[in-house]
């Protein structure tokens, strides 16, 4: 499923026999389903399959920056439907042109929360504390990262210290207490408690 997603694979099939029984397993023993590395068609097939939550751990909205790994806005209402979470990711090649600055990060959590309702956004910023060793991974699988999607850009990320900030921002744009603990962490939670065993 994630092959499609990461620029490996040309096609996205949608899921197989076997992807499919693989969501009704990880339904019936309590594993979330987590869509954030699927192609289009392979989520979309899962949001028609599974029997609970399903979530998107780290995506941003491809309506505020074009990237072919951020969701599409149909992709966010199906996730929103399971009664799921879409965390906002902090690669800056997702926020925007590798901006990680907390408005832009802020308007992917906005453009969510007006699209799906505040209950289906969390934060999922994908923290990554060596860079130099990510990059270099990136640069010895070229046909993983494709140039065409950023990749080859050094990576820069959103750190957990920008949260404060953040925060900040919901509340003068309007956010109240309770959504913004939804968002800040309280979402996850009761996602993963509908759903683990």
């Amino acid at each position: 499923m994630a092959a499609s997603a990461q620029g490996r694979l040309r096609t996205d099939g949608g899921l197989s026999r076997f992807g499919i029984d693989l969501v009704q397993t990880m339904n019936r023993v309590g594993m979330l389903v987590d869509c954030t590395h699927t192609g289009y068609r392979s989520s979309m097939d899962v949001f028609e399959v599974a029997q609970g939550p399903v979530v998107f751990s780290h995506s941003n909205a491809r309506a505020v920056w074009d990237h072919e790994r951020n969701i599409r806005d149909d992709q966010a209402q199906a996730c929103a439907r399971t009664g799921g979470v879409i965390g906002v990711v902090g690669a800056g090649i997702f926020i925007g042109d590798n901006d990680i600055r907390t408005e832009s990060l802020f308007r992917h959590v906005d453009h969510f929360v007006n699209l799906v309702g505040p209950w289906h956004v969390g934060i999922g910023l994908d923290c990554v504390s060596d860079v130099d060793s990510l990059f270099a991974v990136v640069e010895n699988r070229p046909g993983s990262y494709p140039a065409h999607l950023k990749y080859d850009l050094r990576p820069k990320f959103a750190e957990p210290e920008q949260v404060p900030e953040l925060t900040e921002l919901m509340l003068r744009h309007g956010y109240g207490d309770d959504v913004v603990r939804g968002i800040l962490g309280e979402n996850w939670l009761r996602v993963a408690r509908a759903v683990w065993r």
